[in-house]
């Protein structure tokens, strides 16, 4: 899988920007083939890119390299980092992006990259240090020159999974999906209300309807396809309807 990067960034559809990580690399790696996770996370959201990454993750192919960029501090004295995770590779700033991924699965290296090695801007760094990275990593080429020890991987704050939910419990948005699914950090194997569910979402308290699907009217409470609870509305928003997102407190309760 030589020359296969995946890309993740908050730079949106409508700059040149993605186009600049793209030609940097093929500049650089003309074999490179590239898979898009999403250019669509919220400005400067680190949680939410960390959220999309951790998902996409274990659905890339062995050898891959992810460029994830979503980078608020792009120019200052945060660190660029790489590190090697199950045959695959990963590049991006040391904010916290990283660390769901490799705290659950663990890495083989791990290293702070030589910015100073790199004629770079102070605020397109993911073009001028970070594609040319990837670009080695998934080329193979010798990257020792380039390598600074010492790292230490910075933390996501609040990052976490409730595992079992009888009957009542209590959990947070972790993701506001497309659809308007709220997407909680209540994992559905341990959920074991059914029927009528009581929902509670910051101040507002609301009666839902357990679903196996999306079919249903009304507000339902679902295992999602990331395999955590979500309350969504059948053919709906439920981000819209209850002007909610990522970082509110939700909690469930058997009627």
């Amino acid at each position: 899988m030589a020359g296969l990067i995946a890309l993740l960034t908050d730079f949106g559809y409508s700059d040149y920007y993605v186009a600049a990580l793209k030609g940097v690399i093929k500049s650089l790696v003309p074999e490179a083939d590239f898979i898009d996770i999403t250019h669509g996370v919220e400005p400067f959201s680190v949680w939410e890119g960390a959220f999309s990454l951790y998902y996409a993750f274990k659905f890339m192919p062995e050898g891959t390299t992810i460029l994830a960029v979503v980078d608020p501090g792009v120019g200052t004295s945060r660190e660029i980092i790489a590190a090697r995770c199950k045959g695959k590779w990963l590049v991006g700033p040391n904010n916290g992006l990283l660390y769901p991924v490799l705290r659950d699965n663990g890495y083989d290296e791990l290293f702070a990259v030589d910015v100073k090695a790199f004629e770079t801007s102070r605020t397109f760094q993911g073009r001028d240090v970070m594609a040319k990275v990837s670009a080695k990593l998934a080329g193979g080429q010798d990257v020792s020159n380039i390598k600074l020890g010492g790292v230490k991987l910075k933390k996501l704050r609040g990052w976490g999974f409730v595992s079992r939910c009888r009957s009542r419990c209590k959990g947070k948005v972790m993701h506001v999906d497309r659809f308007g699914n709220l997407i909680s950090n209540l994992r559905s194997d341990g959920f074991a209300i059914r029927g009528k569910v009581r929902v509670s979402l910051d101040d507002k308290t609301l009666d839902a309807t357990y679903s196996e699907n999306y079919s249903k009217d009304g507000f339902i409470v679902v295992p999602g396809g990331y395999g955590l609870i979500e309350l969504a509305v059948g053919k709906g928003s439920a981000a819209s309807q209850l002007q909610a997102k990522a970082g509110s407190v939700i909690s469930f309760e058997k009627v």
